[in-house]
């Protein structure tokens, strides 16, 4: 329960963190390049829905009806789509904002621990290297597991909880990409920041829950949710590290 208690706590916190740090500007960059994939899936649903529709108006008359089964078609399609990105957005924002989270989450545990690094282009290219391997080895086992609960959608009584579990398996990967800036910065292995992660699942799956709930909130949880949430995790991340007396430099 502390964990947990820590967890909000780093929430709350984080946008006082961000204002003493004059990280606002961090703001617009998460929100930008989110407002991008989003316009981007909304395009690609018209463009789909649009295509479905001129192939079943070619079989079948739809004339007297077109305007209607029209907004149908484009509606299912974009329903398909938002499931789709609910699924994949994460991957492809937090893959584009691995730099910026870096450097946010570099800022807090200076800001934190009093600790400074000094810039490394090598370094910080093995940083990303590391992060996509962990993102896509975190996303498979994602998608593993959200297909084992989306089967176990069709068995009576168990679809009713389908939904909760779904969204327990996404918050606790989703919080891979996050933590692992500080612990791979503190020399922790690839293996080693698994075992770390599935040691506070708990803590994490908190974290990843609140982080996908504000992200959906419609206008601003796109610009608030991607620093916000580096910032919170790399906050009980150190926190929790210092609980455990781990030190690593």
């Amino acid at each position: 329960m502390k964990k947990m208690k820590l967890m909000l706590e780093s929430y709350f916190e984080a946008p006082k963190t961000i204002k003493e740090l004059r990280l606002s500007w961090g703001y617009f960059i998460g929100g930008f390049i989110g407002v991008i994939i989003l316009l981007f899936f909304y395009w690609i649903s018209s463009y789909i829905g649009g295509w479905i529709f001129n192939k079943i108006a070619d079989i079948f008359n739809v004339q007297e009806y077109i305007g209607i089964f029209k907004w149908v078609i484009t509606f299912i399609v974009r329903t398909v789509m938002f499931a789709v990105e609910y699924f994949f957005f994460k991957t492809l924002l937090l893959g584009i904002l691995a730099p910026f989270f870096s450097y946010i989450s570099e800022k807090v545990e200076s800001f934190q621990d009093g600790i400074k690094y000094e810039f490394s282009l090598k370094e910080n290219i093995l940083f990303v290297m590391r992060g996509i391997k962990i993102a896509s080895k975190s996303f498979i086992k994602e998608m593993i597991y959200t297909l084992i609960a989306l089967l176990l959608g069709f068995v009576p009584v168990l679809n009713l909880v389908t939904p909760i579990l779904i969204f327990l398996i996404q918050s606790y990967f989703i919080s891979y990409n996050f933590v692992d800036y500080t612990l791979e910065r503190r020399k922790f292995s690839v293996e080693e920041s698994t075992k770390f992660m599935r040691e506070n699942r708990a803590v994490f799956t908190l974290g990843g829950g609140i982080f996908t709930l504000i992200y959906f909130v419609p206008i601003i949880g796109i610009i608030i949710a991607p620093i916000v949430g580096i910032v919170a995790f790399t906050t009980v991340t150190l926190k929790i590290l210092k609980l455990k007396n781990v030190v690593r430099e």
